[in-house]
């Protein structure tokens, strides 16, 4: 077996368009690979110690913190697939995807370890062995993650997802622009998986009535995405927005820059991902308007927006 001097791998972002909530009842969703957002790890021996860096901190593998269990898992199954149990290194992380913002920072990092250290042996990594070794991480990261958001940060294209069913690329034809604003407030899926759960418990027709017409928003979306319907597209994604409200996982920030967005020439907005807090999305028409939203936003009180061109 080879050892390279130093081992590099990288993975970009993802984002769900439409479908969040409504996906864990069988429902469709659409992600889509978010290519400005991106995190590159590099591994390089040492004389002595495993090391984790970033910007941040540097720790110890054997001392790192309950939130970061499933990329120290993920790094001591790879090291066993190696045979190097003991292997002195320092694995550096760069990234400007943050954290906890259902953007797939998780996700975009256990891919990018795993191809590092496949990297740093020379050795080929199918994409079934990837997979595997993302979703191993993810999944003790998260509790039995759905695989999307590791299929997405390895997708070149928009990604039809149904729950326990293959995950479908399909071609996209869309000229606009998608704003992200971040809210600043950290997501929580568990939470917010659970107040929809409650939401059918005490509130069962309205509650399967929203999930259903969500479902049924996404089916829309994926022919507009694909047929360059703008207008239709930002319409959609505004009535997800007010169902997913409905369904009590928005946030004041949220609502707040949605609706920022909306006045500013949007042509829609949402929430993205589980909500609670987290990022929103709003489409624009041409890179002039977009400019001009994320510039209402940061002003609206986002800790951060990005443009994405598609």
């Amino acid at each position: 077996m080879n050892i390279n001097k130093m081992g590099t791998g990288s993975a970009h972002s993802k984002l769900i368009l439409i479908g969040e909530h409504s996906v864990v009842y069988g429902q469709p969703a659409i992600a889509l690979p978010v290519k400005i957002l991106k995190t590159t790890v590099t591994i390089s021996p040492i004389r002595t110690g495993q090391f984790i860096e970033d910007n941040e901190s540097r720790r110890r593998l054997n001392l790192m913190g309950d939130e970061f269990e499933g990329v120290r898992q993920l790094i001591l199954r790879l090291l066993a697939k190696f045979h190097v149990p003991h292997l002195n290194f320092s694995l550096e992380i760069d990234s400007n995807i943050p954290q906890g913002r259902g953007l797939g920072a998780s996700a975009a990092l256990a891919t990018a370890i795993t191809r590092a250290f496949y990297d740093f042996f020379e050795t080929d990594l199918s994409n079934e062995e990837l997979l595997y070794y993302a979703n191993f991480s993810e999944n003790i990261t998260h509790g039995r993650a759905s695989g999307i958001d590791v299929a997405t940060v390895n997708s070149e294209k928009p990604l039809w997802f149904i729950k326990g069913e293959a995950v479908n690329p399909f071609e996209l034809n869309l000229s606009g622009f998608l704003v992200i604003g971040d809210t600043g407030v950290h997501g929580f899926t568990a939470q917010a998986i659970s107040i929809v759960q409650e939401k059918l418990a005490e509130e069962k027709e309205i509650t399967e009535v929203g999930i259903e017409e969500l479902g049924e928003l996404s089916k829309g979306s994926k022919n507009f995405l694909m047929t360059n319907k703008m207008t239709e597209l930002g319409k959609t994604m505004t009535k997800a927005h007010s169902i997913l409200q409905t369904l009590g996982v928005s946030h004041p920030r949220l609502d707040t820059l949605v609706e920022t967005a909306l006045k500013n020439g949007a042509l829609g907005a949402k929430l993205t991902g589980s909500g609670l807090g987290g990022v929103m999305v709003a489409l624009a028409q041409t890179e002039k308007d977009a400019i001009r939203i994320s510039q209402k936003l940061l002003k609206s009180g986002a800790k951060n927006t990005w443009i994405y061109s598609f």
